[in-house]
């Protein structure tokens, strides 16, 4: 590897391998289950849910009569189910219930394999449904109790992990899996006021306004002086053209909080926007009042705020003050914020462009070409990129955002078939900041390298924070193809096909292995 790249993977220990760097987990006891427990477990997990979805049901119509089930009206059905649905209840309960099924499906019907005629898998549906509403009558009158007081589902995640996930996420632009994330941390809390609120902003990151403006909503009726929130619903009127309510809340924030420059700020750039220069300037004036930072301006530091929360227009109206309020003294920030700007919007050429503006103006902030490798990166010059990255890394100063550049330069490592140089990379982002993506990269990786032994270890750790993730389940069923194991090999690729796999060159990269071996695809 070239001396620079060398410099870069630094932090790994040439004498460790994976394992080193997966935690120490306590060994999971072994567990039998026949029939009978199999049932009992199914009665358990149908009386939980059931207390859970009452609770909800006490939570959302304030009732709690020995009456409340005769209450159930059409109307009140069908606002439960919106409310499982839209918060991802529905869908932690679906999930509670699954593995349950499944055990019934092994030990009382015994069935393992896959049906080879369409016939007879409606058969086994048609038994199998009867079966489990019969027992889900009696787990009901087993275990059901209106008193029952059951704690909200936990996640098998912590929250700050679950942050994290969708952030990474987003960083990647699967913004179906990152919504999955914010819907968990609101299924584990959903009276956290900060996790609507990132959910309100994420909303705005994929342009849908009205779940934003509910999700703000919902952050305010917890918490009333939520600023950011006061300011982001005001932002969604905006969008929405409801600008006397908009005002309401602009002015709300800044009473709210009287000396927060953001407050006054935001309100100033809204008074504009509304031709009212008199409320404007004293806005502003009351601003740079509260303002006490001496390395920039209540503009630029407003700017960074509103980009971080997806307020693109308000974020143009701040730098076009900055702009007109000192145009001969502009300063490295403002090329940044503006390059962020455009990059947020998908206009690559205008964010290069100020962005090596910038760097004319300092080129020794890493921060600059850090940035100038993420635009490159978007528009798939991908050794464009790895050189800013590259450099970004070289530094001694860290950049704040390590762990994206090392993902996005990872996986340009992988692109260009340099597999060790990726595998270290990865390994770095694994030490810092572990998921599922960071595993997987060092799963495919080892993979590549002939590794199946340290690629298994990778892939499985990768499987413990995502068992959803299809890519994973595609490359651990190349693992146990390569090393011979039949059964493994079967169930990978049916989890991979069934929680969809798409990437068409993986599918082919297993077909094919599949028949060289003569097995792993039960259909054969």
């Amino acid at each position: 590897l070239p001396a620079q790249i060398q410099n870069i993977s630094s932090g790994i220990n040439a004498e460790y391998g994976v394992t080193e760097y997966i935690p120490k987990r306590c060994s999971l006891a072994k567990q039998s289950c026949g029939a009978d427990e199999a049932v009992a477990d199914y009665h358990k997990q149908i009386g939980d849910v059931a207390n859970l979805v009452l609770n909800e049901y006490r939570q959302k119509f304030g009732i709690s009569s020995e009456g409340e089930i005769e209450d159930l009206t059409d109307e009140r059905k069908r606002t439960l189910i919106y409310d499982l649905n839209s918060s991802g209840k529905y869908f932690a309960f679906k999930e509670q219930l699954k593995q349950s099924v499944v055990k019934v499906v092994r030990e009382k019907f015994f069935k393992t394999s896959a049906f080879t005629k369409e016939e007879e898998l409606h058969q086994f549906l048609s038994e199998l449904y009867v079966f489990l509403i019969e027992e889900m009558h009696k787990g009901v009158s087993q275990v059901f109790s209106l008193q029952n007081n059951s704690a909200p589902l936990p996640s098998p995640l912590d929250e700050e992990s679950l942050i994290h996930f969708a952030k990474e996420a987003e960083l990647n632009q699967n913004y179906e899996l990152a919504a999955r994330y914010y819907q968990e941390r609101l299924a584990m809390d959903h009276n956290n006021s900060s996790a609507w609120f990132d959910y309100g902003c994420f909303s705005l990151l994929v342009g849908n306004v009205s779940k934003a403006g509910e999700c703000f909503r919902e952050c305010l009726g917890l918490d009333q002086h939520h600023i950011l929130a006061l300011l982001m619903y005001g932002v969604v009127c905006v969008m929405e053209e409801r600008y006397d309510v908009a005002e309401t809340f602009f002015e709300d924030s800044t009473c709210v909080q009287p000396d927060n420059y953001l407050a006054w700020t935001v309100l100033g750039l809204f008074y504009d926007s509304r031709d009212n220069d008199i409320g404007a300037e004293m806005a502003f004036l009351e601003a740079n009042k509260h303002f006490h930072r001496d390395d920039s301006t209540v503009f630029l530091a407003a700017a960074t705020t509103l980009l971080d929360m997806h307020a693109y227009t308000l974020v143009e109206n701040a730098l076009s003050h900055e702009l007109l309020s000192s145009p001969k003294s502009l300063n490295q920030e403002y090329y940044l914020l503006l390059a962020k700007l455009h990059m947020a919007k998908g206009e690559l050429g205008e964010a290069e462009s100020y962005v090596k503006q910038a760097t004319v103006l300092n080129h020794t902030n890493p921060a600059a070409w850090a940035l100038l490798g993420h635009i490159l990166y978007l528009g798939g010059e991908s050794k464009g990129a790895r050189d800013n990255y590259e450099r970004t890394l070289s530094y001694e100063t860290p950049v704040p955002g390590t762990h994206s550049i090392r993902l996005r330069l990872a996986s340009i490592y992988l692109q260009l078939q340099q597999y060790s140089a990726a595998k270290n990379m990865f390994l770095l982002a694994c030490r810092d900041s572990p998921s599922c993506i960071t595993w997987l990269g060092v799963g495919i990786s080892c993979y590549r390298l002939g590794e199946l032994s340290e690629a298994e270890q990778a892939l499985s750790e990768a499987n413990i924070l995502n068992n959803t993730d299809p890519e994973v389940w595609g490359y651990l069923s190349l693992v146990c193809l390569k090393t011979g194991r039949k059964l493994e090999a079967e169930q990978s690729y049916k989890y991979a096909l069934r929680v969809g796999l798409k990437d068409a060159d993986l599918l082919t990269e297993v077909k094919t292995i599949q028949q060289e071996v003569g097995f792993g695809d039960a259909g054969f």
